[in-house]
């Protein structure tokens, strides 16, 4: 009997694979699961954790997280809201793209196939793949499909992933804020711009409505990113590849 595993098994059915594997050939039993134990893994497993040392001071350093932002001087809420949504965004365009990427129906380039440093200098975003593959996944609540193959929980986050995704990228920034007309005193009889009789004038009461309408603007604005952010942190859990 060669004992030659099998593609795949129960737990129970790779226990009794196991059981007579290793009552009838004892001694390849013994190199195919001892040997490796005492003199293959340890090596083995010393050498990944000093490649992963450096992987993750160097090329992935999944510790430092990017906001997105600008150099500059930014608060706190600011930052808060954008690193969180940049996650999301990578989340979308890497991790996502890549799972798409690997399919059988994306064709790659002799580098990406051949060449296992190729990605250090040259990181994968794929935008694109990062939305068909979620699309694809809102498809798998579909009563016509097998029930093997339904996942009406992936399928409703990835529908939630896309919406927060979208918003992100396309609708906020969209947004078009209010126009702030400045009061320029044209009038040349108004020499004082801080006199009641400016005040009481057509330009000054435009820039005050103006103000107003701007500062209502920044309120619902916030309240939105405030309502967005508190539906990406209840899909946390789910963004996992």
């Amino acid at each position: 009997m060669s004992f030659n595993p099998p593609g795949a098994l129960t737990s129970d059915g790779w226990n009794s694979f196991n059981e007579e594997f290793h009552l009838k050939a004892p001694i390849r039993y013994w190199f195919d699961n001892d040997f490796k134990k005492i003199f293959i893994y340890p090596v083995k497993w010393t050498y990944r954790e000093i490649a992963d040392w450096v992987r993750y001071r160097t090329h992935d350093r999944y510790h430092i997280v990017k906001t997105g932002l600008p150099p500059g001087y930014s608060e706190v809420d600011n930052t808060m809201l954008h690193v969180n949504f940049n996650l999301l965004k990578d989340f979308v365009e890497i991790q996502q793209a890549t799972r798409e990427y690997w399919s059988d129906d994306v064709s790659k380039t002799w580098c990406e196939q051949h060449m296992p440093f190729y990605r250090v200098f040259y990181p994968f975003r794929r935008p694109d793949l990062g939305i068909k593959h979620l699309e694809w996944a809102t498809t798998l609540d579909d009563p016509s499909l097998p029930p093997h193959e339904q996942s009406v929980q992936q399928a409703k986050h990835a529908r939630e992933v896309l919406i927060l995704y979208k918003w992100w990228v396309e609708g906020r920034p969209g947004r078009v804020a209010v126009e702030i007309h400045h009061p320029t005193n044209s009038d040349k009889s108004i020499t004082d711009i801080f006199s009641s009789k400016f005040k009481n004038s057509p330009e000054y009461r435009k820039y005050r409505d103006d103000l107003d309408k701007s500062a209502k603007q920044e309120e619902r604005w916030d309240n939105e990113d405030d309502k967005m952010l508190v539906r990406l942190m209840k899909i946390r859990r789910g963004l996992w590849t």
